[in-house]
């Protein structure tokens, strides 16, 4: 698979000749230098992008030949993303952006929805916080929101972008711990792109992405 952009007038070659499998309930991460294309691969794994060339399959299905409807629909119904810069809507709760998965999927059943919600805020630490805003919460309180969110949907693939990029030392322990005991615990693919080779050793298998290319087995 590889993936180029136009730039200038001219193809840059971002992605060159990758190729490697991820089984399921493997915990993965993806390392590299900045610019490497960590987080470009990890967007074409997630049916966020296209490749230029080769084919991606998630789930059994090929996302690569599939238009930007189907694999919206795989990614509500089976894909979870924990990102550095949290993403919570602003204007909602704790309580609402974690329910926002299954609003976005169909279900608006609130009680179910905020039953669950709830219970995922507790597990993170976080009860009695429901009601507020992003503004009130630590960066530490609101990624722990949003593994909440991610988490909500019983996500098959878990994509998690640099997701203790923002935080200190002490919180990004913290979130690393929740965010493999939720993966345990739900036995959720985890693919985990970082720069931080401590976070990368917590998982079973590392990628590493430079000049283009997966150069070290298990690639």
């Amino acid at each position: 698979m590889t993936k180029s952009v136009i730039s200038n007038d001219s193809e840059l070659s971002i992605l060159k000749g990758i190729s490697f499998t991820i089984n399921a309930g493997e915990s993965v991460a993806i390392m590299g230098t900045s610019g490497a294309g960590k987080s470009t691969l990890m967007g074409l794994l997630a049916g966020l992008d296209q490749p230029t060339s080769g084919s991606i399959t998630l789930l059994n299905s090929t996302i690569s030949e599939m238009d930007d409807e189907q694999r919206a629909k795989i990614r509500s119904e089976s894909v979870g993303f924990v990102f550095q810069d949290f993403l919570l809507i602003p204007s909602l709760t704790a309580l609402q952006n974690v329910t926002l998965p299954m609003l976005l999927r169909g279900n608006e059943d609130e009680t179910s929805n905020n039953k669950k919600a709830k219970q995922l805020l507790q597990e993170v630490g976080l009860a009695g916080r429901e009601t507020h805003l992003p503004t009130q919460l630590s960066g530490g309180e609101q990624q722990r929101v949003a593994l909440a969110r991610a988490f909500i949907t019983q996500p098959k693939v878990l994509f998690a972008d640099e997701p203790t990029g923002n935080l200190d030392q002490k919180t990004a322990a913290h979130i690393i711990e929740l965010l493999f005991e939720m993966n345990k615990e739900q036995g959720t693919t985890l693919i985990l792109v970082t720069h931080d080779a401590n976070l990368a050793k917590r998982c079973q298998r590392t990628l590493i992405i430079n000049d283009g290319q997966c150069q070290e087995n298990p690639c």
